[in-house]
């Protein structure tokens, strides 16, 4: 439950063995590559890699050829990694098996196309003939009529009934031979003479001319029994070529996923040589590394004299902040997620997820106390996780488990405060004690977070901020000792203070505050020159008053739990009031409105008070994030996609 622990390294090794070294040492290990020609200075003769990533065409060929294929690499540890560059990876030979696969695929790929195209061209066709099969003329023979012209199409039965005034004195013989809901179908006879005149005024009444194609002959039944025995010849052809196109998947798959998953692995390898420089017989590579790894690196290559390592610790590396990894156990892991929405903490500060773990479980629990409610939420949450591992869920479950131990304090199930004894008092009945304590806990809490304010500036050697600032030692005699003094005060009624005890506490804490800058440019020559007093006075003035409202700020932990308590207290108010099944129906969407409602808000106030009035008296949240090559968590998330 802790920050790792960093250190910087520079590797010098032989450049033949550069890629057997980065796969036995480098990739899926805690270690992140930074640019080794920014950390190294001039050094004669030293310059990056500069030839391209031969792998990455392939394996964007590869990967798309896979949408196909459908198989998943095998995951290898760095043993085998290591062997497999051992083989000479023949690239042209890889792509020619590749573009021959490809051939294969797209030329049943297109064969099944065209059919469809023709099934689709087929059906057109038959959507034509249907309203026309029982007329008793050849086609071929009526579309070739010297003096007669004959359409074939559909109007709108609207504009049918206006057909006998429309048409009144042209040549023109209308014959509808079928109806549907909105529309009519008919076929017209005139003289070929005026049919274009005829045609016009037709249009104009929005009918839609069926053009049969020439290659339809004979009687339209038989032209259309003709073009169903064709559309079923064809996707007889579309099965047999899917058949052979699920053929060639399976002869190929065990070679195919040998070949990609070989050169997945040398493409992400190859991808380290941009980090990397050599020499004619050297190669460089500079990162961060965790100390558990640099340890087990010195192992690996102790006897090894041409490889040379130098290593430094993280305040001695100008120019460059150390990553951080954050080191919690599985119960503590997944409020990392809580954490990393405000930052990341640095490296040399104290990482506060169990602290935060801990007290968002607690305060939420306070703030929705209920045994039923809880153990739906914890039910949820658990049940989420199981199934998606999200720390959304673990945090849900775990809230809920809060709930319900807060439900046994106050009495809680449903919001039906009668059905069990409560083992402390129901929230409605201890309004004041309850409230006293949510401020108890909240003053708790805020000295919990100077003190770690204290520890992150001795870490970071940072003393002005350790000894005078509002959030250092001089902050915590200030608060710690009215804190106190308002205990005494409540226990024996009055406040009697002899002057040394008000310098102490409140004076001295207050001009150390008061004069920051400038003692800190006195005592340890550096820090930025003081503002003026005025600006000081107020700066001074608002830590006041921010220590006294972050102090009343925690109340609403009292608060939340009496609004819990109200709102259940009255959706059992109506439930009395409604008898048979509509009071048990109150009692449902009352719950559900309490769990998804107020559950929401309780949830926001939980991470309100973390972040403004704890996470940001010792939590600077600049840290940067550890990226170690991790060649195996890729290749898990790629085999993930493939099997959805």
């Amino acid at each position: 439950m802790s920050i790792e622990r960093m250190k910087f390294v520079n590797i010098v090794g032989p450049v033949q063995d550069f890629d057997g070294f980065i796969v036995k040492h480098i990739i899926n290990k805690d270690m992140q590559l930074e640019h080794s020609l920014n950390y190294t200075g001039t050094v004669k003769g030293l310059k990056p890699f500069i030839e391209d990533n031969n792998y990455e065409p392939l394996v964007k060929v590869l990967e798309n050829l896979n949408r196909y294929m459908k198989v998943q690499p095998s995951e290898c540890d760095n043993n085998e990694l290591a062997e497999l560059l051992k083989e000479s990876a023949d690239i042209e030979k890889a792509i020619d098996y590749v573009k021959q696969i490809e051939e294969d695929f797209n030329e049943i790929v297109r064969k099944i196309e065209k059919n469809k195209a023709e099934i689709l061209e087929n059906q057109q066709i038959l959507k034509q003939l249907v309203p026309i099969e029982n007329l008793e003329f050849d086609l071929d023979r009526l579309f070739n009529l010297e003096y007669i012209k004959i359409r074939f199409g559909k109007l709108p039965k609207e504009n049918f009934a206006k057909l006998d005034l429309v048409l009144e004195g042209l040549d023109v013989i209308v014959i509808p031979f079928s109806s549907d809901e909105r529309d009519v179908w008919v076929s017209y006879l005139m003289p070929a003479l005026v049919s274009e005149r005829i045609d016009n005024v037709m249009s104009s009444l929005h009918f839609e001319r069926v053009r049969i194609p020439k290659g339809v002959k004979g009687h339209p039944r038989d032209a259309i029994l003709k073009l169903e025995q064709e559309i079923k010849m064809l996707e007889e052809d579309i099965l047999k070529l899917r058949s052979d196109y699920e053929k060639i998947i399976e002869e190929n798959r065990e070679e195919f996923q040998r070949v990609y998953g070989r050169f997945f692995y040398l493409e992400q390898a190859a991808e380290i040589k941009k980090y990397a420089a050599h020499t004619k017989e050297t190669f460089l590579l500079s990162g961060w590394i965790t100390e558990k790894s640099y340890r087990m690196l010195l192992e690996e290559l102790k006897g090894r004299k041409d490889y040379v390592i130098t290593v430094e610790e993280p305040g001695e590396v100008k120019g460059l902040k150390p990553p951080t990894i954050l080191r919690n156990n599985r119960f503590f892991k997944p409020f990392e997620s809580i954490v990393k929405m405000y930052g990341l903490p640095s490296h040399n500060e104290i990482d506060p997820t169990p602290l935060i773990a801990l007290t968002y479980i607690f305060m939420f629990g306070a703030m929705f106390g209920d045994i039923g409610q809880g153990a739906i939420l914890a039910l949820a949450g658990f049940l989420l996780y199981r199934r998606s591992k999200s720390p959304l869920g673990w945090v849900l479950g775990c809230v809920g488990v809060s709930s319900v131990v807060f439900g046994f304090l106050y009495g809680s199930i449903f919001g039906n405060e009668h059905l069990i004894t409560p083992v402390w008092k129901p929230p409605m009945e201890n309004i004041s004690q309850l409230l006293v304590l949510a401020i108890g806990f909240g003053a708790v809490m805020i000295v919990v977070s100077i003190v770690i304010n204290i520890i992150n500036s001795i870490k970071a050697k940072d003393y002005g901020r350790l000894l005078f600032d509002k959030n250092g030692i001089a902050g915590l005699v200030l608060y710690g000792g009215v804190l106190c003094i308002v205990l005494v005060a409540l226990n024996t009624g009055s406040i009697s203070l002899p002057f040394p005890v008000v310098a102490v506490v409140v004076i001295i804490p207050l001009m150390a505050m008061l004069f920051k800058e400038r003692l800190e440019k006195l005592l340890f020559k550096h820090g930025k020159a003081g503002g003026s007093f005025v600006e000081s006075f107020f700066e001074v003035f608002e830590a006041v008053l921010g220590f006294l409202s972050n102090t009343v700020s925690f109340v609403r932990v009292g608060a939340f739990a009496l609004s819990h308590a109200g709102l259940a207290l009255a959706i059992w108010t109506l439930y009395d009031m409604v008898e048979g099944t509509g009071g048990i129906v109150i009692l449902i969407i009352g719950n559900i409105l309490i769990i998804g409602l107020e559950g929401l808000i309780v949830a926001i106030q939980g991470l309100r008070l973390q972040y403004y009035e704890l996470f940001s008296r010792f939590f600077s949240g600049d840290g940067r994030e550890f990226k170690s090559i991790r060649v195996c968590e890729k290749l898990k998330l790629l085999n993930r996609q493939i099997s959805g």
